[in-house]
């Protein structure tokens, strides 16, 4: 099986990141020269499109109440550049909405203070959202 078609397959399940295709296809053992002509066949083919893959994730995890640190850090572990990661968030992220989440996770949380403020900051929420959601 060649390179663009183990990469097409993989692709079938999910959507990916060009890093995350590139891991696979040398955990698989191709060489460099075919992974790079498989990347170059999913990019022409519109298969491959970090940026839409980045605003789709980006959407996911702000449906699961995750902060926009976590959101970024998971986004750069996938391949997808922290200023790109950032300039993504801000679009689709506002601060607005970050204190409605935090919010909606205080409503079903009874603990105190402390543990909010830990939690919150675990989920990826930074410090400035979080105390304003607690203000009001």
């Amino acid at each position: 099986m060649s390179a663009r078609e183990k990469a097409l397959q993989y692709l079938g399940r999910f959507a990916r990141t060009e890093l995350q295709i590139r891991r696979y296809l040398q955990r698989k053992g191709f060489s460099a020269d075919e992974i790079t002509d498989a990347l170059e066949f999913l990019r022409e083919h519109d298969f491959l499109n970090d940026t839409s893959y980045a605003e789709s994730y980006i959407t996911s995890r702000i449906s699961r109440c995750d902060g926009p640190l976590k959101i970024k850090q998971l986004l750069f572990q996938k391949g997808i550049s922290s200023a790109e990661a950032g300039k993504l968030l801000e679009i689709n992220y506002p601060v607005e909405l970050q204190v409605a989440n935090v919010k909606k996770l205080l409503k079903k949380r009874n603990r105190s203070r402390d543990q909010n403020l830990r939690f919150f900051a675990s989920r990826g929420f930074p410090r400035y959202v979080i105390m304003r959601a607690l203000q009001t």
